[in-house]
């Protein structure tokens, strides 16, 4: 299964680079979350909303400069995935890639995260810039 978005926003790259340099916050923002736990560095287990419970992961946070890239190993049920997120001059640009079929419950979520982030993502940035004084 793949997804591609586009979220537009009022912040050039460099400050959205910077507030998703935080590994916790991205996680927290681009990904429906009920619980997050820090396992290690760049290493988190995530609880996710799914039909049959929840959905357990572990999300490995890359930041490679310019394209974030979180690397999700789904634990139940089993399969793989990953997000890259890709901020541009005025937009978020978002691509999904899974080997697993999609939890229909899960998919829901993501699609409501997402629809509600293209609507606050101005007002998450600009809290978050507040918080970091950035």
């Amino acid at each position: 299964m793949d997804v591609n978005y586009t979220i537009e926003t009022d912040y050039s790259k460099d400050v959205v680079l910077a507030l998703l340099s935080d590994p916790e916050f991205t996680i927290k923002t681009f990904l429906p979350v009920k619980e997050i736990k820090k396992e290690s560095e760049n290493l988190y287990s995530v609880t996710l909303p799914g039909t049959l419970g929840n959905v357990k992961m572990t999300t490995r946070y890359v930041n490679n400069g310019d394209t974030i890239t979180l690397i999700v190993n789904l634990i139940r049920p089993k399969g793989v995935g990953k997000m890259m997120i890709k901020p541009e001059d005025k937009r978020i640009d978002i691509k999904g890639t899974s080997s697993i079929w999609t939890d229909p419950i899960l998919a829901i979520s993501m699609n409501r995260k997402v629809s509600k982030l293209k609507k606050e993502i101005n007002e998450i940035l600009r809290l978050e810039r507040i918080r970091r004084k950035i």
